[in-house]
């Protein structure tokens, strides 16, 4: 059977010198050549290291007005087999005539991996014209509607302790309360 990739040696090489892809007649390069085939390997490795440097910070990290960020912690007495439900985080903003807190925004985690980073901004605002600013109280709903007699649904919570600046610090959220039935 013939080989396609047939590996030549110095006594092929000796009788046909137009099979050599090399361009040195020999065992050792002159340095100029060394030092040519040298620089762009250094000018690759710059080139990745300075691209790779804006993808290391995490976005969790960053403080930024008009967003809430944070990460969902579960609780150590919390069921695992609530993880295959769905995570929601709650934003109740306080209205101007209205004395009550009232939901304004969300965002949803289908079977989460905990713990949870989140960032809620005026994406999230699920009504129309509401500013996400001031101060906003959060709230952790993990549920599981399971159908299932192996299995129990249930829900369990977390909120924060007061009020939370929009834009401010990162919040910290533990899913650990049984909600009632």
């Amino acid at each position: 059977m013939f080989q396609f990739d047939v590996y030549y040696n110095r006594r092929t090489l000796r009788h046909f010198p137009h099979f050599s892809l090399s361009k040195h007649n020999g065992w050792r390069s002159s340095l100029p050549q060394r030092v040519l085939t040298f620089f762009p390997l250094v000018i690759f490795a710059l080139v990745i290291t300075i691209a790779g440097n804006g993808c290391t910070q995490s976005p969790s990290s960053k403080v930024s007005s008009g967003a809430i960020t944070g990460t969902v912690r579960l609780g150590p007495h919390v069921p695992l087999w609530m993880m295959h439900g769905t995570l929601t985080v709650v934003v109740y903003m306080k209205g101007s005539t209205s004395p009550a807190y009232l939901p304004v925004a969300l965002e949803e985690f289908y079977h989460p991996t905990f713990p949870v980073p989140f960032r809620i901004t005026q994406k999230n605002v699920r009504l129309s014209g509401i500013d996400l600013k001031g101060n906003v109280r959060l709230v952790a709903k993990l549920t599981i509607d399971s159908g299932s007699p192996l299995v129990a649904s249930g829900t369990y919570t977390g909120a924060t302790a007061g009020e939370v600046a929009v834009g401010g610090p990162p919040v910290n959220l533990l899913v650990d309360t049984p909600a009632p039935r």
